[in-house]
């Protein structure tokens, strides 16, 4: 086998470090106050972070660019309000005006991109525009890495849908078969991985528990998609839940790193029976 060059060891590098969430020291989340609501008000409140505590503030909170809302109708949502000044956490508050599930997800994607220019290896790191746009005209063996997370949660009014969410067809996605909202231990719930809208089959999936911090191991489950992409969770205990999964897409060519590196969260809450 002939050694790796330079920009291939490079690109290897920089792929390494969008690691699968299973190993990532830090976690994405989008945290609700409380996920099935009642009352005339019918206001969330939702906190976005990267930790490695789960759902505990000890690092950075998420950037709320890519916010997008899905109401019960399909409608998009604007939050009512938004605050981002917080060192450790980004907060908003949604009203839900329609009863059933709302789908809140926060999305991001850009490009690394590694290049030789007048004999040395540069990096690139932001939107694919903003690639495009700078891109030196004399750049050499330019090497590509897409990357896109969707981090979601899910909040319901009244009562949950019983409707599935229509997939976006882009990205990685897990569409809730069985309502994702007003959860109990010992319930079951289906799922379908989608990669750009098709169903992604023997993907491995992570569930952890929130509260850490205060365990000693971490008692992280493992699950894997079947042949239709779907995945069902048995949930062990109450308490609020992180599901995760990440995936390579390979190049066409051999011997070179992924170019496309896609990951997706959701937080769930589960109640005791």
């Amino acid at each position: 086998m002939q050694p790796l060059t330079l920009q291939v060891r490079t690109l290897v590098a920089m792929a390494a470090a969008l690691v699968s969430f299973s190993a990532a020291a830090h976690h994405p989340w989008l945290l609700p106050s409380q996920t099935l609501v009642d009352g005339k008000e019918g206001i969330v409140a939702i906190d976005a972070a990267a930790t490695e505590d789960l759902f505990e503030f000890d690092n950075r909170g998420l950037s709320l660019d890519g916010l997008v809302i899905t109401a019960p109708d399909g409608a998009r949502v604007v939050p009512t309000a938004v605050n981002t000044t917080s060192r450790h956490r980004s907060s908003f508050e949604l009203k839900l005006d329609q009863p059933g599930t709302y789908r809140v997800a926060n999305l991001s994607q850009g490009v690394m991109v590694s290049y030789r220019l007048g004999g040395e290896t540069r990096r690139f790191r932001g939107t694919a525009e903003a690639w495009e746009k700078e891109r030196p005209e004399k750049a050499e063996d330019v090497r590509v890495i897409q990357f896109a997370s969707r981090v979601e949660t899910f909040v319901a009014r009244e009562k949950p849908s019983d409707k599935p969410f229509t997939p976006t067809g882009q990205g990685l996605e897990l569409i809730a078969l069985d309502a994702p909202v007003d959860l109990s231990d010992g319930d079951h719930t289906r799922f379908r991985l989608l990669l750009d809208g098709q169903p992604l089959a023997d993907a491995a999936l992570s569930l952890l528990r929130g509260g850490n911090r205060y365990r000693y191991k971490m008692g992280e489950l493992t699950l894997k998609s079947d042949a239709k992409g779907e995945v069902t969770v048995a949930w062990p205990e109450a308490g609020r839940y992180w599901l995760g999964v990440s995936h390579s897409t390979p190049a066409e060519a051999t011997n070179l790193p992924p170019l496309r590196r896609l990951s997706y969260s959701a937080t769930l809450e589960v109640r005791p029976k």
